[in-house]
């Protein structure tokens, strides 16, 4: 499925000047040039087959030649090896875990301006923007944490509507299986009411999954003021992809003084009569 993932992606990656070398390797002059990457993989080129396998666990460090940044990776899984160009092969990777410092500086190598990053991001999974935050310093700054607790709070404001809607639908369920339809209509309108959950539950995992990867986010901030203009970065383009509108206006009503419930209220009441003036 790995390997799907990452050929059905191809046409959003893009080339970068970058370098790749194992963590044994001393500085970058014996580096694998580099070819293509996103947010969750990278390929470069090798000069021989056999010096990984696919499945194989590798440490690697990166050099960003657009900027001279170099980070390691770890936990990086070979996925694929291609033949390339010349007696060159391709050996493309899937970066299964990274720190939060590792995150800003892959995301510095992606995201190098607007239209890259609006390509990439549109593909983009949330498990991109997850990091090990065991291994990732929290932020010195109390207004972060503030930021986090918002959306934590508009998470359970929206886990509380939610828990509402599921009960009615369980109660429908039960109004049907204690009806006096025949077998074939109560089927028929079950599988309606599951299906619907169903489709709905993914939706509803994802919200909650966006909140609380935001206020993650936000609470690993880093401390360098060097980097705390491209983590914000990061944040917006977390929150364009991964919040709904409904979301991202609940939110900025939080910012100015609402409390998450009527936060949400609002901007769900904002969408309801922005779709019914645009029928």
């Amino acid at each position: 499925m790995e390997q799907l993932n990452l050929e059905q992606r191809q046409s959003v990656r893009f080339a970068r000047p970058f370098k790749v070398a194992t963590l044994e390797e001393v500085g970058f002059d014996q580096a694998f040039r580099g070819v293509d990457v996103n947010l969750t993989g990278l390929s470069f080129c090798l000069p021989e087959a056999d010096w990984f396998l696919p499945g194989q666990t590798l440490s690697l460090k990166v050099l960003n030649e657009l900027n001279g940044e170099a980070f390691e990776l770890e936990g990086v899984k070979v996925v694929h090896l291609h033949p390339g160009s010349g007696d060159d092969w391709l050996c493309g990777c899937h970066i299964t875990q990274v720190t939060s410092e590792q995150l800003l500086a892959h995301h510095r190598l992606v995201m190098t301006d607007g239209a890259t990053a609006e390509s990439s991001m549109a593909v983009a999974k949330l498990s991109e923007f997850d990091f090990d935050e065991t291994a990732s310093p929290l932020s010195q700054d109390t207004a972060d944490f503030q930021e986090a607790s918002m959306a934590l709070s508009l998470a359970v404001a929206e886990a509380e509507q939610n828990q509402q809607w599921v009960e009615q639908v369980f109660e429908r369920l039960n109004q049907i299986w204690q009806s006096r339809l025949g077998a074939d209509q109560q089927l028929l309108e079950t599988r309606q009411e599951i299906d619907s959950l169903k489709q709905a539950w993914q939706e509803l995992t994802q919200q909650a999954r966006s909140w609380s990867t935001l206020a993650k986010l936000l609470a690993h901030s880093p401390s360098s003021r060097a980097d705390q203009a491209d983590w914000q970065r990061l944040i917006a383009d977390f929150e364009g992809r991964f919040l709904t509108e409904t979301q991202q206006m609940a939110y900025d009503l939080m910012h100015q003084g609402h409390s998450a419930r009527d936060a949400l209220k609002r901007a769900q009441q904002a969408r309801v009569s922005s779709s019914s003036d645009e029928v």
